[in-house]
């Protein structure tokens, strides 16, 4: 397994490890394991496509992890491909199947947390 893959893959099961189905670390434990913010300048949702289609287990810890939020803060999945913020409707979005969600999710959540937030 390559480097970037590994890297890739520590990333995406943060879902997991700060779920209170999975691992139950907090958010900023879990950021900090996978040294997200050191890693983040390097990937984005698209890098992510491929390793989520190959481990459907991975798209569904986030839909999980999204599912026991109990917060507003943060963004949100749905199974239909929607994902969006409570407290901003309008930056609702759709894509067309459920691993490009999964893939923008996870990037726009976990950049919120690590607070290197993008606009909308």
């Amino acid at each position: 397994m390559t480097t970037a893959r590994a890297e890739l893959l520590d990333v995406l099961r943060i879902g997991h490890e700060a779920s209170m189905r999975g691992v139950g670390l907090s958010m900023r434990e879990a950021l900090r394991r996978a040294r997200y913010s050191d890693r983040r300048s390097s990937f984005d949702a698209a890098d992510l496509l491929p390793l989520l289609e190959a481990a459907p287990e991975l798209s569904e810890a986030w839909f999980a992890y999204s599912e026991d939020k109990r917060t507003n803060g943060g963004w949100y999945i749905l199974r239909s491909g929607e994902i969006g913020r409570v407290e901003a409707p309008e930056a609702r979005r759709h894509f067309a199947s459920p691993e490009e969600a999964v893939a923008e999710y996870v990037v726009r959540e976990l950049d919120f947390w690590a607070g290197l937030e993008r606009a909308g």
